[in-house]
């Protein structure tokens, strides 16, 4: 049983008592219901009844409830065994709101399910599908998905097609109230206040819309009217395919893995206080929980769900990450599922306070996108498969009608931007990989020589300067590693000088060249805090795929130097 950082007073392991799990239980299941909000805008954009409405919020909570169970299971093939509950989340909100349009809930039912299964299979295949777990492509695809959802957050916030409204001004008031909340808690906020600002800004709009009267009078009698105990009725569940949506979900689903390998490897890393590495088998059986637990909430006519980092980055603040919360969670929220007041609740939430969560999320999934593309040194084809990912769909979303225009076969492609965008980035990835690899094969062979000598003296020398097999794997592995980051980023000049030492009952690995610097991140490194930390700060462990306890870059000249430690 891995042993917890210090920083951890209840672990993954341990239960806690009774009455602060119960407590700890109401406040995830609460901060779960936060992303119900997708789940309304998916509903209005189907045009579907109240009741309807009402049934697909009960029956997303009993999703959400078995999707969080199923993450926390530790034994079996399927689960992480952390503590990290999915949510509905806004990678599937664009195409989600494309199936509602073009067919309703069925269609959103029956394309979510295609997403949750095309998940499974990349994780079935994610030991050979390291190009999507490259930081380029992870960086871009959150990015696309950032725009998009930024774009709906901007339109339900500014309230498009209602300026001739007598309460717009209020709508815009309350958005600008909402989102100011939650930036003022993300900026000045300190340890979980910080992370739960997403939820504050949700209860200072719903004040907010409360006091302004956004609220009028029929939805106050409608939420009056609703009973407090109610079975929910899932006679409204049906399914219709629809081919020239799927290129966008299988997108999202893969934007879903990614997210998901990144949240799990931040569990692991929290969870274990010798931590140096990844460990994909726990990942995959993790990508496996994703990819279910969004098929059960497609089957509801919800959009899909994925590991929500802002939960994960709870957990590790408060220091509590006990998968039994995970159980008690799920309990809370089959409960509220029963309680056709809670979903009437959200069904009555004006869009405004939905839009500027929406602009707020987008926001910190922007930025966090770009700081994973800039995690590995982006050469000039890489330029371009950056460049023309992101103006792919950023054309699509402004000239809508043209895309719209072209024939039936490329539309498959081009109604989603996301989709657009991996097409065009994997494809040129594809093509400048091939067209250089001779070139890349020469260049790795000129320092295959010093890594063999560095494998040979640090066995030589083992027993004298005590290194045990996994320190010098770990050396081994990392100098390599450090010497491909080099190398795809065209950094050296030369082949690199490899010189081993033993140090303060550490070993150091210096890497010389004259060449640009490339900066290596510390197992022990905290990143800035925000609630996308889990998954970007794991998703750059494993973009990276450079574990040392402590790393240096100096630069003396044209002289760079990469000083790598490894605690014996």
């Amino acid at each position: 049983m891995p042993k917890p950082p210090a920083n951890i007073t209840i672990g993954v392991d341990d239960v806690p008592p009774p009455i602060q799990l119960v407590l700890l239980a109401l406040q995830y299941a609460f901060l779960l219901c936060v992303y119900l909000v997708l789940v309304v805008i998916v509903v209005r954009a189907a045009g579907v009844g109240p009741e309807t409405a009402r049934s697909v919020v009960s029956m997303a909570m009993i999703a959400s409830a078995i999707g969080t169970a199923l993450q926390a299971l530790n034994r079996g093939p399927i689960g992480s065994g952390y503590l990290a509950p999915p949510v509905f989340s806004a990678i599937y909100l664009g195409p989600s709101i494309l199936a509602a349009q073009a067919g309703g809930l069925p269609a959103v039912a029956c394309m979510t399910v295609c997403a949750g299964l095309f998940e499974i299979v990349i994780a079935r295949f994610l030991h050979r599908l390291r190009i999507i777990m490259q930081p380029t492509i992870s960086g871009l695809t959150i990015c696309i998905i950032a725009l998009e959802l930024g774009i709906v957050g901007l339109q339900h916030a500014l309230d498009v097609g209602g300026q001739d409204s007598a309460l717009f001004p209020m709508h815009v008031i309350v958005s600008a109230l909402t989102l100011a909340v939650c930036v003022g808690f993300a900026v000045w906020g300190r340890g979980v206040w910080r992370l739960i600002c997403s939820l504050l800004g949700l209860l200072t709009g719903v004040a907010a819309a409360f006091a302004l009267g956004l609220f009028d009078s029929t939805a106050l009698q409608t939420i009056g009217a609703a009973p407090w105990l109610a079975l929910p009725n899932p006679s409204y569940m049906s399914i219709h395919w629809d081919l020239s949506l799927m290129p966008a979900f299988m997108a999202a689903g893969l934007a879903a893995a990614i997210r998901t390998v990144g949240v799990v490897t931040t569990c692991q890393r929290a969870n274990d206080a010798s931590w140096t590495h990844p460990n994909f088998g726990n990942i995959r059986k993790g990508v496996y929980a994703d990819g279910i637990g969004c098929a059960l909430g497609g089957l509801v006519g919800a959009p899909g769900m994925n590991v929500g980092p802002s939960l994960v980055g709870v957990s590790i603040a408060t220091g509590v990450t006990s998968r039994m919360i995970a159980y008690a969670c799920a309990v809370v929220l089959v409960v509220l599922a029963f309680m056709p007041k809670v979903a009437d609740v959200f069904l009555q939430l004006p869009l405004s306070v939905a839009g500027a969560l929406l602009i707020f999320t987008a926001s910190i999934m922007l930025v966090s996108g770009l700081g994973l593309m800039m995690a590995r040194p982006l050469d000039m084809r890489l330029t371009f498969v950056v460049g023309l990912g992101i103006l792919f769909p950023l054309v699509q979303m402004v000239s809508t009608g043209y895309f719209n225009a072209l024939p039936g076969w490329l539309g498959i492609i081009t109604n989603s931007g996301l989709a657009l965008g991996l097409t065009a980035a994997i494809g040129l990835l594809l093509i400048f990989r091939i067209a250089s690899g001779r070139q890349q094969t020469i260049f790795w062979k000129k320092s295959e020589d010093a890594l063999k000598e560095l494998a040979s003296v640090l066995e030589k020398n083992a027993k004298a300067w005590g290194l045990n097999k996994d320190v010098t794997a770990r050396a081994v592995t990392n100098t390599r590693q450090t010497i491909q980051l080099l190398k795809e980023g065209q950094l050296m000049r030369e082949p690199v000088a490899i010189r081993a030492a033993e140090r303060d009952e550490s070993l150091v690995i210096e890497l010389s060249y004259k060449g640009l610097p490339l900066f290596v991140p510390d197992l022990a490194a905290k990143p800035e805090v925000n609630e996308e930390t889990a998954m970007t700060a794991g998703l750059q462990d494993i973009a990276i795929g450079v574990f040392p306890d402590r790393s240096s870059t100096s630069v003396r000249g044209a002289e760079t130097t990469i000083r790598l430690s490894f605690d014996m």
